[in-house]
C-alpha cells in the first residue's frame, strides 16, 4: 500500500504551478510519465514496436527514497536557482525529509532528482541499440542483447544512487513470449489487455448475468470495458460497445462533496 502525502489548499497551487513551469522544460524521449500526450500506453509501445527481449524492473520507495537534500541540488545546480529559492523549492515539495507523494509536481521533479541516474541507464541501452522508456518508476528495457545480466546492472546502478530495486518482481520477457509493460499486454506488435484484467472482466460479468450485481458492480464493469478496450487491438471496438450499451440503462451519478483533511506543513526543514 502506498501512503499518500496530500498537501494543504495553501501548498497545492503552487505546487501545481511549478509542475506547470516542470512541463515547459524539454525532457528525453524515454520519458512518458508527467508529459501531455506521453502515457502508460505510449511507454509500452516503444516495447510493443522494438525487437528482442524485454527486461522490466520497478524502483523501490522510490518518492521516499529521493531526500529534500537531493531536491534541493536540482533547483541549486541543475535549474541554477538562488540557495535561498532552491531552499523555499525543496521545502514546498517535500514532506519530512522526502518528495511527497501526493504534490501534482513529484512526478516531473522524481524524474529531474534523478536524470543523471536515468540517463546512464540510456547510454547503455542506446548504445547496445535497443529501447529504453520510463514511466515514473517503471524501468522497461528491450533489444536483443538484453538478459538476466540487465535486472543486476540495474539493481547495481540503483544501489550506486542511493536506491534499490525489487529485484524478486523484475521480469524478462523472451523475444517470442508474450510481454506485459505499464499495464498493456502484447505479443508479436499486438496489444491486448493483461489476462488479470480479462479474467475480473469475466468474474464482473458473471455478477451480472446472475442478478446480483449492484449498480456499484455494474459501474465497475463498464470502466473494466473501457480499460480493456482501449487496450485490446482486435476485440476492442467490441468491447467499448458493450460499455455504452451497458452505461445506457444506469441511472446518472450522483455527485457528491468530499471533505479531505490534509496534513499542513507547520515550519520549514532545518538542513542538516
Amino acid at each position: 500500500m502506498r501512503l499518500i502525502q496530500a498537501p494543504s489548499e495553501v501548498i497545492k497551487p503552487l505546487q501545481k504551478r511549478l509542475n506547470v513551469l516542470l512541463k515547459q522544460v524539454r525532457v528525453p524521449d524515454y520519458l512518458h510519465s508527467g508529459i501531455p500526450k506521453r502515457s502508460h500506453l505510449s511507454n509500452s509501445e516503444q516495447h510493443m514496436l522494438a525487437a528482442g527481449a524485454t527486461v522490466t524492473v520497478d524502483v523501490s520507495d522510490f518518492y521516499p527514497s529521493i531526500t529534500r537534500q537531493r531536491v534541493f541540488r536540482l533547483f541549486r545546480n541543475v535549474f541554477q536557482c538562488p540557495g535561498d529559492v532552491a531552499d523555499a523549492m525543496a521545502d514546498l515539495v517535500c514532506y519530512q525529509g522526502k518528495l511527497a507523494t501526493g504534490s501534482p509536481a513529484s512526478v516531473l521533479v522524481s524524474f529531474w532528482a534523478c536524470r543523471d541516474m536515468f540517463d546512464l541507464i540510456a547510454q547503455r541501452v542506446t548504445t547496445q541499440g535497443g529501447a529504453f522508456t520510463l514511466y515514473v518508476d517503471d524501468v522497461a528495457i528491450t533489444g536483443d542483447t538484453i538478459g538476466h545480466g540487465d535486472i543486476q546492472w540495474l539493481d547495481r546502478l540503483l544501489r550506486r544512487f542511493g536506491f534499490s530495486s525489487k529485484v524478486e518482481k523484475a521480469k524478462l520477457f523472451r523475444k517470442t513470449r508474450a510481454k506485459v509493460v505499464t499495464g498493456r499486454a502484447f505479443r508479436h506488435g499486438i496489444s491486448r489487455a493483461p489476462n488479470k484484467k480479462h479474467k475480473e472482466m469475466h468474474e464482473a460479468r458473471a455478477e451480472i448475468e446472475s442478478g446480483r450485481a449492484t449498480i456499484k458492480a455494474k459501474r465497475g464493469l463498464v470502466g473494466q470495458l473501457e480499460n480493456i478496450g482501449n487496450l485490446d487491438q482486435e476485440r476492442g471496438t467490441s468491447l467499448k460497445a458493450e460499455a455504452k450499451k451497458l452505461r445506457s440503462t444506469l441511472p446518472p451519478p450522483r455527485r457528491r462533496r468530499r471533505v479531505i483533511h490534509r496534513p499542513v506543513k507547520t515550519g520549514p526543514e532545518v538542513a542538516t
